[in-house]
């Protein structure tokens, strides 16, 4: 008989024969083209993957919600070890719902959810297609029912498992849901084709992402001009084709493919000039940009708002600041990024400790610990 208050062996786990993967499509965002990433190298390590994959936030209706709940449930309720993993984001109920009390229902199931937005699971957990279609009525039943929220999101976790995609967002986590397991696993890092070193591309600095609120692109206009004239700054991402144009500024607009490849290998170092991006409270979520940027190899200069701290211990990055600082960070921050264009040898060993995290964040290291977790 196997003691279950020891820690399980390669011989006693159970790998799970089928996994049910609830998850938003690539059309609905960031959450999306992760999953998309995430179930591609699942499927290399796990035969039998059922996929669940809904439109972005704020799409279904309850009746649908029921429909992909039961649709689960029969998913789950076969012979064998089984588990159920969600990807949930701020307002996805598309995810939230249609996996909430399944293990209740199945106990046999290994019921996990990766949390996008941690401490809140889905925040907005009455965002159907109906609120949705008024933004204000959304906000004026969950800006002042965050106790209520928070209450509906413990009943619905339980002591399920969950994954957080960064260390604070782990701890908020286990603050916020103290019957609940946590396990911190770093967002994966795709492969992408080798560019030039960081230190013999053009004397640039780079902004990327989508634009959004918090995300720091009102502020290119003061950047280009602490910078050094001769110092190129370049912007990318979804949603900059509209800023409104600066000069001494390459706006880019959105890039994929080889045109990304480019914007890589055209700057230097890449700015993170992120800070506060909502009236709920502090979030903690993982940096899609600066995954984008461990691919590349290029070192990131950023602010020390929510989990980005933490790139400082990662490796590969310098950070300005500190997580309570609330001095104007954009003096510091171009300051930072010109010292660093011109410092060969601190490019250089940046890109070695990016190198390493890139390594350990491959899509095969990451989805293995989600298996791993799967199997105890």
């Amino acid at each position: 008989m196997v003691d279950p208050t020891q820690e399980p062996t390669a011989s006693t786990r159970r790998r799970p024969s089928r996994v049910v993967y609830v998850a938003p499509e690539s059309t609905a965002g960031g959450v999306g083209h992760y999953s998309d990433v995430f179930v591609e190298e699942l499927r290399r390590q796990i035969d039998d993957v059922i996929e669940f994959r809904h439109p972005g936030p704020g799409t279904d209706t309850v009746a649908t919600l029921r429909r992909r709940h039961r649709a689960i449930l029969e998913a789950v309720d076969v012979p064998g070890p089984v588990a159920l993993h969600a990807e949930l984001s701020g307002g996805s109920v598309e995810s939230f719902w249609p996996t909430a009390f399944v293990e209740r229902r199945v106990p046999s199931v290994v019921s996990t959810a990766t949390v996008h937005d941690p401490p809140g699971v889905v925040w907005l957990p009455g965002r159907t297609r109906l609120l949705s279609k008024s933004r204000v009525a959304s906000h004026a039943l969950h800006y002042p029912g965050r106790p209520v929220t928070r209450a509906v999101e413990r009943r619905v976790i339980g002591d399920r498992s969950m994954f957080a995609l960064t260390h604070a967002g782990a701890d908020s986590l286990r603050t916020a849901f103290p019957r609940a397991t946590v396990h911190h696993v770093p967002l994966l890092v795709l492969d992408r084709p080798e560019i030039a070193p960081a230190h013999e591309r053009p004397r640039a600095v780079g902004m990327f992402g989508l634009v959004y609120r918090g995300k720091g692109f009102e502020h290119i206009s003061r950047i280009r001009a602490a910078l050094d004239p001769s110092i190129a700054l370049r912007v990318a991402g979804r949603g900059t084709e509209a800023l409104p144009p600066v000069e001494g500024v390459e706006i880019l607009g959105g890039l994929d493919g080889s045109d990304l490849d480019d914007f890589f290998g055209s700057v230097r170092t890449l700015l993170v000039p992120y800070g506060q991006r909502t009236l709920y409270g502090p979030v903690f979520p993982a940096s899609s940009v600066a995954a984008h940027a461990i691919a590349y190899l290029t070192p990131l200069v950023s602010t020390a708002h929510g989990a980005l701290a933490e790139m400082a211990d990662d490796g590969g990055a310098v950070v300005v600041g500190g997580p309570a600082d609330d001095a104007d960070p954009i003096p510091a921050l171009s300051a930072a990024a010109q010292s660093l264009v011109d410092d060969d040898a601190r490019l250089r060993r940046l890109v070695d400790e990016l190198t390493v995290v890139r390594t350990d964040r491959s899509p095969r290291n990451v989805v293995n610990r989600f298996v791993d977790v799967w199997s105890r």
